[in-house]
């Protein structure tokens, strides 16, 4: 077990703890990379697989959902499109802070 510091508030705490114990800043998984992200949300965006990747799972069903049958409609199709790009220019911007990205919100 190591001691890391909160980027929040500078207080010590687990690595292993979900959250800062002082002020609830949440850590983010480390296992996940930023770069598959982008990769994923690059690829297989309309897909929404970028968003399972991450853990928000009901945005991904959305996305799928739309990526897959909304080329039926037109608009679902386009609205998926510009959301995964949205995703993708987040997601570079946030590149040196990737919590804001990787944490389950």
């Amino acid at each position: 077990m190591t001691m890391i510091y909160c980027r929040e508030c500078g207080a010590r705490h687990s690595d292993k703890a979900k959250a800062c114990p002082k002020c609830g800043y949440r850590t983010f998984d480390a296992s996940k990379s930023i770069v598959v992200y982008l990769i994923l949300a690059w690829f297989l965006g309309i897909f929404g697989i970028h968003k399972f990747y991450v853990g928000k799972t009901n945005q991904g069903i959305v996305m799928a959902i739309m990526g897959t049958i909304g080329w039926l409609l037109i608009i679902p199709g386009i609205a998926v499109c510009v959301w995964a790009l949205v995703d993708f220019i987040v997601g570079i911007c946030n590149i040196n802070t990737p919590e804001k990205i990787l944490n389950k919100k």
